[in-house]
């Protein structure tokens, strides 16, 4: 669930949330604060899922107006709620947050005329939102936007106080690898994470998630005894999954725009976790692992992470491990209760008493 209605339900207050449950978590609803749109819906499947998006735009509409009463201000995640979101808020005189996760038409590699209408549309709420919400100083280029006192930069920093737990570098066994995501076939290395670790006997791999990888993946490790499959995964199940693991992985392939600019939470994840992270070489959280020496960033290719195999340790895992947690605990230990429960919850609180 999103880290901001974490935080403002664990200061009291009443949120409502309104989400897509696109078939594989089977997710239960309580009618009291939970309202959510059914329609089953690939992930990855781009124009396939066109039918669908516009129903749960209706959707979200149609909640919005039910709950109107209830309403004090919106949260809207991206371009595929935000339209809907803002339309709502401008028609009955709400406040309106536009939370950009990421660059709508770079994420779904969108050309021509589609992306610059989307792009367009995408610009225009982020400019006419209460409240933007970016997830990197560099969002500001990719956005074609200006710093301003509604624009917000919040680092896409877990909501959590997991205690990370250290493991002996001298204990036998296998490295243990571990993946937790959307598991694409494209763009994410998945598929040469894959190739390089199937058989390999100093290695583990681990995936939790689901997506459009899932059949090979799957059929792999019926070949493959060091492919471990555990499925969709809660949040705190799928940290728990990575927090068993000698290192966690999150590439960010340069054939998808967006990842020029990633800000992604396997980055914070890592850092809270206290585990090495194997990224991508000339993407943001690849020059910060290099930089702090809590990871690798690789080139995007199998060989490049069997090259990597045959050359780590347990003992060198440990260490950026070790680096990584030292990060979390002097910068961010207390960046939720700062920023999503302080900062935001102070500018909601100001935007409600100026409508």
């Amino acid at each position: 669930m999103n880290k901001y209605v974490q935080a403002l339900k664990a200061q009291g207050d009443s949120v409502s949330f309104v989400g897509w449950d696109r078939g594989q978590t089977h997710a239960s609803a309580s009618e009291s604060d939970m309202f959510l749109y059914r329609k089953v819906a690939a992930l990855g499947a781009r124009w396939r899922n066109l039918w669908a998006l516009i129903g749960w735009n209706l959707f979200i509409i149609r909640t919005l107006f039910r709950q109107r009463r209830q309403i004090s201000v919106v949260h809207a995640v991206d371009l595929d709620s935000a339209l809907a979101g803002w339309l709502f808020c401008r028609l009955c005189r709400k406040p309106f947050v536009f939370d950009i996760y990421d660059h709508y038409a770079d994420t779904r590699a969108v050309s021509g005329p589609a992306r610059l209408v989307l792009n367009g549309i995408e610009r225009f709420l982020a400019l006419h939102a209460d409240l933007t919400l970016l997830a990197d100083e560099s969002r500001y280029q990719q956005h074609s936007l200006a710093p301003a006192p509604h624009i917000m930069v919040v680092e896409n920093v877990p909501a959590s106080q997991l205690t990370a737990r250290a493991f002996d570098p001298l204990e036998p066994g296998p490295i243990r690898i571990g993946y937790f995501g959307v598991l694409e076939e494209r763009h994410r290395g998945l598929e040469n994470l894959l190739d390089a670790c199937a058989g390999h006997p100093g290695v583990e791999l681990h995936f939790g998630g689901y997506g459009p990888l899932s059949p090979r993946i799957e059929a792999v490790a019926r070949e493959h005894n060091n492919i471990i499959v555990h499925g969709p995964l809660s949040h705190e199940a799928g940290l728990g999954m990575l927090s068993d693991m000698h290192c966690t992985v999150g590439f960010y392939y340069l054939s998808m725009p967006n990842h020029r600019y990633a800000a992604p939470n396997k980055y914070y994840e890592h850092l809270l976790l206290g585990r090495a992270l194997l990224t991508t070489i000339g993407t943001p959280p690849g020059q910060r692992v290099v930089t702090e020496q809590t990871g690798w960033a690789l080139a995007e290719t199998a060989d490049a992470i069997r090259e990597w195999l045959a050359n780590v340790s347990k003992a060198e895992l440990a260490a950026r491990g070790s680096r990584a947690r030292a990060l979390w605990d002097q910068y961010y230990r207390q960046y939720a209760h700062d920023v999503y429960s302080s900062q935001y919850r102070n500018k909601l609180e100001s935007l409600i008493r100026h409508v």
